[in-house]
């Protein structure tokens, strides 16, 4: 796959730049990473409810692109793994759902967290500056079509590689 152009077409769907901050009321960041052994890639597992994983936007079956800014395409799942826990208390995942995967695929696209059409969400590291929706939103808002629960078919099943972010 190529490397995204710098403009990109208006209809690229926006990957989300999920910025998690460990929270005191909540142990880890609250979801799991997977791999399967049938799919390239690392994916989002399971999401727990009030987790900064939730707060920050991440959804079950979303693909991983980058950690921390750097793109983990060619990096195994231990790999991954010791990228995120590499910055204790935070880290920056590059995401997109499974629309946004076969889009990017299918125009030999590889998403990039310095692209325009980024969404940014971080989870606020202190509960009293939570929003009521939960989100705090910093130089991008979301919008209520990339914010809605996966569909069935973006439901995965846990593969043997799983990890929990504790």
């Amino acid at each position: 796959m190529s490397t995204t152009p710098d403009l990109l077409p208006a209809e690229a769907p926006a990957p989300r730049l999920c910025h998690l901050v460990k929270i005191p009321t909540f142990d880890g960041y609250g979801f799991n990473l997977h791999a399967e052994k049938s799919r390239p890639g690392q994916f989002i597992g399971k999401v727990d409810s009030g987790s900064p994983a939730e707060l920050a936007g991440m959804l079950e079956g979303d693909r991983i692109v980058e950690v921390n800014g750097v793109n983990i395409a060619s990096e195994s799942h231990k790999q991954v793994v010791e990228r995120i826990r590499a910055v204790p208390d935070e880290t920056r995942l590059l995401v997109v759902d499974s629309a946004a995967d076969a889009w990017y695929r299918e125009h030999k696209l590889v998403p990039r967290s310095t692209q325009d059409n980024v969404r940014y969400i971080r989870n606020s590291h202190r509960d009293d500056q939570q929003p009521p929706n939960g989100h705090a939103h910093d130089d991008r808002e979301a919008t209520e079509e990339n914010a809605s629960p996966p569909s069935p078919a973006q439901v995965r099943r846990h593969a043997p590689q799983d990890e929990k972010f504790m």
